[in-house]
């Protein structure tokens, strides 16, 4: 994955130097190696990048399952309404439906 990473960043300094070539030499062809050649490198770096993220995130869901960690879905899923809380704060009264004191019935 580390090379994935490297590859990545190589392109896209490769694609930045190719679009900062067009715009100190605005003439056709460093434009036009900017608009297609620049683009095609840095959608492929980006293709790179997100390939790298997808076999991190499976690889640490297949080391949560090895070990018996919870999934990193029930780690950032909201705690349910039954479960005490435990954060040290203060709940917010519940107000009671209807009109608002002060409001124009």
């Amino acid at each position: 994955m580390r090379k994935l990473l490297l590859g990545a960043s190589l392109l896209t300094l490769l694609a930045l130097a190719l679009m900062v070539w067009s715009v100190f030499q605005p003439t056709p062809m460093p434009v036009m190696l900017a608009m297609s050649l620049g683009q095609a490198l840095g959608t492929g770096a980006f293709a790179m990048f997100g390939l790298a993220i997808l076999i991190d995130l499976r690889r640490s869901r297949r080391v949560r399952r090895s070990t018996g960690l919870p999934l990193l879905r029930e780690v950032l899923a909201p705690p349910d309404r039954s479960d005490p809380d435990t954060s040290g704060t203060y709940p917010v009264p519940e107000t009671p439906a209807g009109p608002k004191p002060g409001a124009p019935t």
